[in-house]
Parts: structure tokens; sequence; C-alpha cells
């Protein structure tokens, strides 16, 4: 690969596995408080945190009104947006691979960083185009799923919806100019993308049920601070500097790690056709980035 960065790199790589790691970590905290609560929570632990942390470091400064359209973008589309969207589908989907179509940003990606934006995209990226989206269809399984039910029908239209945001809000970061760091952003990004998802969690659980103890505060710690916070940071970054199409597709990798470390930690079994998945993500991301 043309002009290799190993920060870019280590930041994908640190994606990767907190993203990856998070499943499992998810359903430790996921056990004391309902699933939106969490989430929310998890928004206010990564917003406090990386506000301190951009303290701390001295990289603090409110926004002007030029940085509005990235904070919005950003803070609306890939935060809170994503989030609610993802949320409302994936209570209509039965569970499991289903909430993988949350992870079809490339099918809108690719399409429209070409024709809109000139990416390059060579015979080589497109055929990594079309072995991510072959392996994320063959962890999909569509053709186990009912699709002559409306909730099915629907709750796939909320998570493709959802990805569509992702993939604006990765354009956005690509393309739009940006008059601060993305580290001087990113506090004010999460704050705009919790705000909406507390008051959605106020308004349908009014009424909230938290088991506080060591595994949940720890839990929130690290998807809240190293999930939310950090991750997110480095998803602008890596936005923000690299062809989106190279982007999309490798954020495949996350759920590829996520079905390992379920196998690993929480002995969930992969079959041949979810390797076989695995294989044909990981052959795509090679030919998109060589």
């Amino acid at each position: 690969m043309k002009n290799f960065n190993y920060r870019i790199f280590g930041l994908f790589v640190f994606i990767i596995l907190s993203w990856g790691l998070a499943w499992p970590i998810n359903k430790i905290g996921l056990q004391y408080m309902s699933p939106l609560w969490y989430t929310a929570t998890r928004l206010i632990v990564g917003t406090v945190t990386m506000m301190a942390f951009v303290i701390a470091v001295k990289k603090f400064t409110l926004p002007r009104p030029k940085d509005y359209p990235l904070i919005a973008i950003i803070g609306l589309l890939q935060i809170s947006i994503y989030i609610l969207l993802a949320n409302i589908g994936l209570a209509y989907l039965p569970a499991g691979r289903s909430s993988l179509l949350a992870y079809t940003t490339p099918l809108w990606i690719m399409p429209a960083a070409t024709l809109f934006f000139n990416e390059e995209a060579g015979w080589l990226r497109w055929l990594g185009f079309a072995l991510g989206l072959g392996g994320l269809l063959i962890l999909l399984s569509p053709w186990e799923l009912n699709w002559s039910d409306t909730h099915v029908l629907f709750g796939a239209a909320m998570l493709l919806l959802a990805s569509l945001c992702w993939a604006i809000s990765m354009l956005c970061a690509r393309y739009m100019q940006w008059n601060k760091s993305p580290l001087e952003l990113i506090p004010w990004q999460l704050l705009i993308g919790t705000i909406p998802i507390l008051l959605f969690a106020w308004v349908k659980e009014p009424s909230i049920s938290i088991d506080w103890n060591l595994p949940l505060i720890l839990s929130l710690v690290y998807t809240g601070f190293l999930v939310t916070g950090l991750s997110y940071w480095s998803g602008v970054v890596i936005n923000k500097e690299l062809p989106t199409i190279v982007v999309s597709l490798g954020f495949l990798i996350v759920p590829v790690f996520s079905l390992a470390t379920s196998a690993l930690f929480l002995h969930e079994a992969i079959s041949f056709a979810t390797a076989s998945a695995m294989v044909f993500i990981l052959l795509g991301l090679v030919c998109v980035v060589v």
C-alpha cells in the first residue's frame, strides 16, 4: 500500500479491537440495565470523559459557527440518529446476525464515492467491494428471515437507513472543510449526539431500574470511554484521512473480530458459512488497500 501511515493503521487496529471486544463486554452490562438506558449512559460517560481528556491535553476549545455543520452532521447522523434507528430496527428483528445490517455502509459508500466524489475505484476495489458485501451477505443469511412479516421488513429498513446515515457522515467527514481538529470537536459531537438519545430513553423508559455494581461500572467505563469516546474520535480521524471506500470496507473487520471474540470468550460456534464469510471480508479488504 502506498504511503503507509502507521498512525492511521494503529487507530484502525484500535477501533477493530475495541469495537470487537465491546460485544461480550456489552453483554455483561446489559445484565444490569435496559439496552436503551445502557446506550444513553454509555454516551454520557463517553461525552464526559472525552471532554475531560481534551481539557487535560489542553485541546479544549469552544466551537465557532463554521464548526457547527460538522458537529451537527457527525453528532446527529453518526451518533444519535444512527443509534436510534438501529435500536428501533433491532426491536423488530430476530436477535443475532440481523444486527449486521447496520454494517452495510459499503453498499452506499462505494457508488456515492465514485459517482459524486471521484474516488479512485479500479477493478481491484470493485472486486474488494463484491467480496466484502458477499461475506456480509453470508453472515446476514437473509434467506433465513421471514420477509413476508411486515415487522421484519420495517426492522430491516430501519437498519439500512441507519447504515445510510453512517455513510453520509463518513463522506462528510472526508470531504467537508475542517476548521478545527477532530479531537477538538469530538466532545461537542458526542454532546449533540447524546442529548436526543437521553431524551428518547427518558420518554420511552421513564422508570429507570439499574443494579449498580463493579462489573456494570467497568463495562460502562470501557464502552463509554474507549468504545464511544476514543473510538468515535479515531473513526473520524480515519474518515478524514483515508478514502471512504477503504474505511467502509475496513469497518467490516469489526463484525469478523466480534464473531471471533464471541467464539473465544462466549463459546459460540463458528460454522463453515461464517468462516467463509470471514475469509471473503478479509480478502475484500486486501483488495481495496493494495
